[in-house]
């Protein structure tokens, strides 16, 4: 199954969701999903800003976020998220059916987030 990620620019504030709310600080982050055979449907979505039903956590963030780009990798979700764990993240967010990472939205800030970020893409 591959992987993505989809990098926002964002406003500071909060995201709130179905169930919780999470306060994201002004600056820039990616978000881990997996798409499977519909990447391509379900990274578009991501990019739309005009959703209609919202069902997924990253779905909350176009109140505050601007979608900047998509990263795909052929490596599983969980992978990704791990290699990211270094970065600081959004705790709970987009992890719910992740035992393993304790957050799938990480702020990448640095310009040494985005170099390893884009070494995780060459893998």
């Amino acid at each position: 199954m591959k992987g993505y990620l989809v990098f926002f620019s964002c406003r500071g504030g909060d995201v709130v969701t179905k169930g919780k709310t999470f306060h994201l600080e002004e600056g820039y982050y990616a978000y881990v999903g997996s798409c499977g055979n519909y990447c391509e449907k379900r990274v578009s979505r991501h990019l739309n800003r005009e959703k209609g039903k919202r069902h997924w956590h990253v779905d909350f963030l176009s109140e505050l976020c601007e979608p900047l780009g998509v990263l795909v990798i052929n490596a599983e979700e969980r992978n990704i998220a791990s290699y990211l764990s270094n970065f600081p993240s959004i705790e709970g967010f987009g992890s719910s059916d992740d035992k393993t990472n304790k957050s799938h939205l990480f702020r990448v800030e640095s310009g040494q987030a985005l170099k390893h970020i884009i070494a995780l893409g060459k893998k």
